[in-house]
């Protein structure tokens, strides 16, 4: 869980946000709340390491959703000249003229994850 949390806050450090003392609490919640989406979907009794990083992605999406619905900035200025950005992983093309909040809708999108193939991790169930 630690590990996880570390990583979830070096990705929100990278993406530009910048973390709250009071957030830890919020943050624990959605972790706990991401692994036990993915044991129960994949059959398994603990997280193993590839899945990691889906959770931290998923995590950080739903946290700056939560943010965003709240009416909080979450400080994700991208450069209007920018045209792909690549977050880990996952690399993300901005259609031509896009505007800032676009483009972050676009980045928490895809960090959501939600093509994200679970069966090779799948433990067989009976």
């Amino acid at each position: 869980m630690e590990e996880i949390l570390k990583n979830i806050k070096m990705q929100l450090k990278i993406l530009g946000y910048k973390e709250q003392e009071d957030e830890k609490e919020t943050l624990k919640y959605l972790i706990d709340k991401q692994v036990s989406q993915i044991l129960h979907i994949c059959g398994l009794e603990k997280i193993i390491e590839p899945l990691i990083y889906v959770i931290v992605d998923r995590v950080c999406a739903e946290f700056l959703k939560n943010q965003i619905m709240l009416g909080k900035d979450i400080g994700i200025n991208i450069s209007t000249i920018a045209t792909n950005i690549k977050i880990g992983d996952v690399t993300i093309d901005f259609p031509a003229n896009s505007s800032n909040e676009a483009k972050v809708n676009l980045i928490l999108e895809r960090l959501e994850r939600k093509d994200f193939d679970f069966s090779p991790y799948a433990k067989m169930r009976w």
